[in-house]
């Protein structure tokens, strides 16, 4: 049954990588309450790869969709471009946004892929900053008495 748990998790977070409504945080934070101490790390790995996987997607679709956009939304993007030549500054922005999710994530995927953001920059940055979050989540639920 833990197995099944976990799969079911992975398969929520690789969801909601894709549909941001969906809250990846309360899986894994409700997952962590249902897993045996052991099985924790892999969650949080699992999960956070399954998350950046989906996002990885929405990342590019993103930067195939622009010169798909009428000539006014690519007017708008043509505003952002100066950002796109600043490849530290969108790698910290993809981790401090996968880190807090603020602003959510979803965004800050749509704005890498836009900007277009190095897919390794915004991969490893993504992966990062998920597996952060979803740690400090698993790490206070286990305070909270998780996986006891």
């Amino acid at each position: 049954m833990e197995y099944s748990l976990l799969l079911g998790a992975v398969g929520t977070c690789a969801l909601g990588g894709f549909l941001p409504w969906i809250s990846a945080e309360v899986v894994v934070v409700g997952a962590a309450f249902a897993l045996p101490p052991g099985q924790l790390p892999a969650l949080v790995l699992l999960c956070a790869t399954a998350q950046v996987s989906a996002k990885l997607v929405v990342y590019a679709l993103a930067r195939w969709a622009p010169q798909r956009l009428p000539k006014r939304g690519q007017a708008l993007l043509a505003k952002t471009e100066r950002f796109g030549e600043r490849r530290v500054l969108l790698g910290v922005m993809s981790f401090t946004g996968a880190l807090v999710s603020l602003p959510p994530f979803y965004l800050i995927t749509l704005a890498a892929g836009t900007l277009k953001s190095p897919m390794a920059v915004f991969g490893i940055a993504a992966f990062l900053g998920t597996v952060g979050r979803y740690g400090a989540l698993v790490w206070a639920a286990v305070r909270a008495g998780a996986g006891a």
